[in-house]
């Protein structure tokens, strides 16, 4: 029995774990928009006939102009999260490359991280409980501010 269940779950682990991550052939077109396919059990083949490019699965093919195609690039994607961590934070206004903190306490520390754990930034704020903290010198990517024991998850863009 105690087989069955762990057999079971793991199974249901496989089947989420498939579910939440997939690699994707994105297509971009000069329109600005782009088209997705994502690639679950196989990669598809693509060639290039005459002015086009060829896009082939085992279920389908699709074609598209050259002239009409910018670049196109595989993606591998994965939904994930941080538990307890916010999105936007009252106190915290961002404006560009630049995020300015206020109603914090006086001499709060305000710490910002890359996602593998770095400190990246640091600043104090004022007696007015002001700070200001400039994201030009960061690359683009996902970072956490932590500041009066409240974190939040910002992406520089």
């Amino acid at each position: 029995m105690k087989r069955i269940v762990l057999s079971i779950v793991s199974l249901l682990m496989m089947s989420v774990t498939t579910l939440m991550a997939s690699n994707e052939l994105v297509i971009h077109l000069k329109t600005g928009t782009t088209q997705r396919y994502v690639l679950l059990d196989e990669e598809p083949t693509i060639t290039f006939e005459g002015d086009n490019i060829v896009v082939k699965t085992s279920s389908a093919e699709y074609t598209y102009a050259m002239d009409d195609v910018t670049y196109f690039n595989y993606e591998n994607s994965m939904v994930t999260s941080i538990d307890g961590i916010g999105t936007s934070s009252d106190g915290m206004q961002i404006n560009g490359d630049y995020i300015a903190f206020s109603g914090l306490p006086a001499g709060c520390k305000i710490i910002v991280y890359g996602t593998g754990g770095q400190v990246c930034l640091t600043e104090t704020a004022d007696k007015d409980g002001n700070a200001n903290i400039s994201m030009v010198s960061l690359a683009r990517g996902i970072y956490i501010i932590s500041a009066n024991n409240i974190s939040t998850k910002i992406t520089k863009k």
